[in-house]
């Protein structure tokens, strides 16, 4: 659950501000809600839905325990609704 305020990127206002989550690894159920989307090479992609698919983020504690041969996924939530 997220902030309902529509996204406005230039004025600093998201959903959820770029992150990347502390633990191992995190599921997200895809609901066809947009909005997810990931850094790729410096790039935000939006994160496609799949019904009934899970996306993976991998976390900071997985890049710890890889000694960095896995890195975190940086994350935001735009909401564009």
């Amino acid at each position: 659950h997220y902030n309902e305020r529509k996204s406005d990127i230039d004025k600093g206002i998201y959903a959820c501000g770029d992150h990347s989550d502390y633990g191992l690894l995190t599921f997200l159920l895809t609901d066809g809600v947009p909005g997810l989307e990931v850094l790729i090479d410096g790039t935000w992609i939006e994160v496609d839905h799949i019904p009934g698919a899970f996306v993976v983020n991998l976390a900071d504690m997985l890049e710890r325990f890889s000694n960095g041969k896995v890195k975190s996924t940086k994350h935001r939530v735009i909401n564009k609704l």
